[in-house]
């Protein structure tokens, strides 16, 4: 399922529908970085990457971000990335799951302060965007901690074997809503 979004008019750029065709594909874990630990320590971080397969397209490259701040746990951001075909668009941020950053907000839906999701569109990738902007992003309910987001983001974009790689994302916590 790699478009080839070079041969399209003007700027390069994906439909709304190749975006959903994209977070919509099965997809399988590949690789985890680093392999044996489940973390690794960076900038007040935890990070991980991960690289995906799609079985029904092997030129498809997707990967994941997964950052969650080492001391303000709720802040965290998990985010699928696709590699396009084109040098100059490179790779692109498709969605980010993020928890409560803890600031106060500048916008009105005070966000920052929620968890939250943002999507890139077909409108920002035809302005030269690559990363979902802030007039995107949708305010949840659906997840609350670290591990109900790590859930339902590999849920939400089809990868069948997370619970190999992040059993705690399958761990009821006592007072979840969403098991």
């Amino acid at each position: 399922m790699k478009y080839n979004i070079a041969a399209l008019p003007e700027k390069p750029s994906l439909t709304d529908k190749q975006i959903q065709d994209l977070l919509n594909i099965p997809k399988t874990i590949t690789k985890k970085s680093p392999a044996r630990e489940a973390y690794r320590e960076e900038k007040n971080q935890k990070r991980c990457d991960l690289e995906l397969y799609t079985p029904s397209d092997d030129d498809t490259e997707l990967s994941v971000f997964i950052r969650q701040h080492s001391k303000f746990i709720e802040n965290f951001s998990i985010g699928l990335r696709y590699q396009t075909n084109i040098s100059s668009l490179g790779t692109i941020t498709l969605v980010r799951y993020n928890g409560a950053h803890g600031e106060s907000s500048r916008h009105q839906d005070g966000h920052y302060a929620l968890p939250h999701i943002h999507r890139i569109s077909e409108q920002e990738l035809a302005a030269g965007n690559t990363n979902p902007q802030e007039s995107r992003r949708e305010i949840t309910d659906r997840y609350s901690t670290f591990e109900q987001a790590l859930r339902i983001f590999f849920e939400d974009i089809s990868v069948s074997n997370f619970a190999e790689y992040f059993p705690e994302a399958l761990q009821p916590r006592l007072f979840d809503e969403h098991p």
